[in-house]
């Protein structure tokens, strides 16, 4: 059965209060609904977040490769409650084709408590927060997706949907979170899996419009399990565009006694400018082979042009999404917020007789905020493949339409 069950009595016993007290349904500041029970005790408020996604690919001179599509993202649909005792729950589903293939995933089921006052306690399963790109919201992103390399170190023992349990402490300057781990829900062969991951990162620089964090991460997978077979482990990615189901980068199944991805990161704001980068040094230990290595690393950065910009988030540890200064208005002549980025990332999974390719992508990016939960991206992709048999160019356009709620 899967151990998520605690979240759901907890609303079903938070529920019935509503019929011996007082209750209330009010808005937030950014027009979310939020309703209270038990004379403000409870207090749930729904999850709506909609990604769709079109892309197109072009300047590909060998047959077979990418090939263009739509995509309904995300569609996630859910509850999150703030508990008495200091608790907090959440329950939220996706219906979006996240890798183009299934759909219909149970996104996060998680309970945290706040009571020791310096720190969550975090369990269920939910996305930990491990490296910077992966620690966030996917609203806050900088592109359509995260650089491949993060993914690629995510699914050794975090990334959505994950089974864990963990402590998160954010101070002022420095924050540390770590968690023991198995399997992704959505992933059902994957549930022998065994691992534990973590994050830690200090502020050295603060002042009046600026902020710089230095951070590292890492994650290892003591026993891993793979469609079902413990010892086997694989690593594959997308071209950090998700609307066809191929995969070119892949290591293909590899026997592997353990698995393990270590980084630093760094990001940093000044004034309407923000840069991050991280980089993954990742190993694969084989009873036969010895230890197989792959690499990756990538640099991004972001000018707000109209609006808000990047804001820091201490419960994360990451920046959050510009935001615009009033309502989206063109006969007022506001436009809402706009941002420019840029970024350029490498994921090499070459090493002895572990061929799983390498790739470089140039991204341009120009997203739109008209609204604080309605988000529009644009992405342009240059990218390279390096495979055992032959090397892969190819341009691609993509276009994302996203309302969080």
């Amino acid at each position: 059965m899967r151990p998520v069950t605690a979240p759901l009595l907890l609303l079903a016993l938070a529920l019935p209060c509503a019929a011996q007290a007082q209750a209330g349904l009010e808005w937030s500041e950014e027009g979310v609904p939020e309703l209270r029970l038990a004379r403000g005790a409870v207090q749930v408020t729904p999850v709506l977040r909609l990604d769709l996604d079109a892309g197109a690919y072009d300047d590909q001179e060998r047959a077979g490769g990418f090939r263009s599509g739509v995509n309904v993202r995300r569609a996630r649909l859910g509850l999150e409650a703030t508990l008495p005792n200091d608790f907090e729950a959440s329950f939220i589903w996706d219906f979006g084709a996240s890798s183009v293939r299934d759909a219909s995933d149970l996104y996060e089921a998680a309970l945290a408590w706040k009571g020791l006052g310096w720190g969550t306690i975090r369990a269920g399963a939910y996305k930990p927060q491990h490296m910077l790109e992966q620690a966030g919201s996917s609203f806050d992103l900088l592109f359509i997706e995260r650089a491949v390399i993060s993914d690629l170190a995510a699914d050794i023992a975090s990334g959505t949907g994950r089974q864990a349990a963990g402590l998160e402490v954010h101070r002022d300057r420095w924050s540390a979170a770590g968690y023991v781990t198995a399997g992704e829900m959505s992933k059902p062969q994957s549930w022998g899996q065994r691992g534990m991951a973590g994050r830690v990162t200090a502020i050295p620089l603060r002042g009046e419009g600026l902020l710089v964090q230095l951070g590292a991460n890492a994650a290892y997978q003591w026993r891993p399990g793979q469609e079902g077979g413990y010892n086997e482990a694989s690593l594959s990615g997308y071209p950090e565009l998700r609307v066809d189901t191929r995969q070119f980068l892949d290591t293909g199944s590899i026997e592997a006694d353990s698995l393990w991805a270590v980084g630093p990161e760094l990001a940093g704001a000044a004034g309407r400018f923000y840069g991050q980068a991280e980089y993954q040094y990742i190993g694969i230990d084989t009873p036969q082979g010895g230890m197989r290595h792959g690499e990756g690393w990538y640099v991004a950065a972001s000018y707000t042009l109209l609006g808000a910009p990047r804001s820091y988030d201490r419960e994360t540890s990451t920046w959050k999404r510009p935001k615009p200064l009033e309502a989206f208005n063109p006969a007022t002549g506001q436009w809402g917020a706009l941002e420019v980025a840029g970024r350029y990332s490498v994921a090499d999974l070459r090493d002895g007789p572990v061929q799983g390719g390498a790739q470089r992508i140039w991204t341009a990016g120009l997203n739109w905020y008209p609204h604080p939960m309605v988000k529009v991206m644009l992405n342009y992709q240059d990218g390279h493949l390096a495979l055992a048999e032959g090397g892969r160019d190819f341009k691609a356009i993509g276009l994302r339409l996203s309302y969080s709620l």
